[in-house]
């Protein structure tokens, strides 16, 4: 009967390396953004080759694990092109509608009060068939 201690080989190297790999696939597992229901898997691997005289074995341990990929998701960019320079732009789009102003855009980042670009509505004339 054959009786090897998996946890003594390589001078518990083999065990090292399937502990690492188990840490990933737990890891993989508390991930929120992988699907719970795909299945994990821990591989262990030994080749063996044997001598011509069949008296001794050369053994390569390998340990890999198979993951869950990373749930998708989508978002929104919106494409340009720079008039001036020619250069095409991308941006994400926020939570912003596109085209539309946020307070950044009307209020200086520093210095200033920013009214110079506030209007009073009041002293503006009225549109045709206003007041």
């Amino acid at each position: 009967m054959i009786n090897i201690d998996l946890g003594s080989i390589g001078n518990g190297g083999l065990q090292e390396r399937f502990n690492r790999e188990m840490e990933k696939v737990v890891k993989n597992m508390k991930d929120p953004n992988t699907p719970y229901k795909d299945v994990r898997k821990v591989t262990i691997t030994l080749i063996m080759k044997q001598n011509e005289e069949r008296t001794a074995v050369q053994c390569s341990c390998e340990v890999s694990s198979k993951l869950a990929k990373a749930r998708t998701f989508d978002t929104s960019f919106g494409i340009g092109k720079n008039h001036e320079t020619g250069e095409y732009l991308m941006k994400e789009y926020g939570s912003q509608i596109p085209g539309q102003l946020d307070m950044g855009d009307v209020m200086p980042a520093a210095g200033g009060d920013g009214t110079e670009k506030v209007k009073d509505f009041k002293k503006l004339k009225p549109a045709m068939g206003g007041m």
